[in-house]
C-alpha cells in the first residue's frame, strides 16, 4: 500500500491540466494504485472521503479514485458527457484545502463515463445532486480548477479567506 501526501492549495500542480492516459502504456498504473490507496487511507484516518483526483497526489494523469455509491474503483480518462441546465448551490470541501467550505454552483445532474484500470467501461447515464457534485468537483481537479476558482467566478471574489492560487489568507 503506497499512500502519498495530499497536495495542498498553493502548490502549482493543482492548476495544471492533467494528461490523458494511454491505456496501452504502463506509466500511469502505479499512480492509479497509489491514488486508490491514498483515498482508502484518508477514509480510515479522517472518517470520510468519496473521491480523490490524480493531481491531488501529484500525479499528472487523468485519474480519479472513487469510494462511494458509484463503486470503489479508479476512473481512467473520465469525462462528463452531459450537464443539466438546472443547477444547485452546495458548500464544497476538498482534501487539498483542509478546513474550508466554499459555496459553489453545480449542475444538478450529469452523465459521466470512463474506463477502469482493467479497461472496463463505466457509463453513468444520470447522476443526481450528491454524485453529480462529486464528479464535477473531481473532474474540475483534472482540468486544473479548484472549488475556490469556481467560487470566485460565481461570486466575484475568492471564498472564505482563501486566495486560491496562494493558499490561505
Amino acid at each position: 500500500m503506497a499512500v502519498r501526501e495530499v497536495v495542498l492549495i498553493g502548490d502549482a500542480r493543482l492548476w495544471q491540466v492533467a494528461q490523458a492516459v494511454d491505456p496501452a502504456k504502463q506509466d500511469w498504473r502505479q499512480d492509479a494504485i497509489d491514488l486508490a490507496d491514498t483515498l482508502a487511507d484518508l477514509k480510515v484516518r479522517r472518517g470520510f472521503g468519496r473521491g480523490l483526483a490524480g493531481p491531488q497526489i501529484g500525479s499528472p494523469w487523468r485519474l480519479i479514485a472513487f469510494d462511494c455509491r458509484l463503486g470503489t474503483f479508479v476512473a481512467v480518462n473520465p469525462r462528463i458527457t452531459w450537464r443539466s441546465d438546472e443547477t444547485f448551490s452546495v458548500l464544497d470541501d476538498c482534501f487539498s484545502i483542509p478546513g474550508r467550505k466554499v459555496p459553489v454552483t453545480r449542475s444538478k445532474a450529469v452523465a459521466f463515463e470512463c474506463v477502469d484500470i482493467d479497461g472496463h467501461a463505466h457509463v453513468f447515464e444520470r447522476l443526481e445532486p450528491d454524485l453529480a457534485e462529486l464528479v464535477q468537483h473531481e473532474v474540475d481537479h483534472l482540468d486544473g480548477i479548484l472549488m475556490t476558482d469556481r467560487a470566485g467566478q460565481q461570486h466575484g471574489s475568492t471564498a472564505t479567506g482563501v486566495d486560491s492560487r496562494m493558499g490561505a489568507t
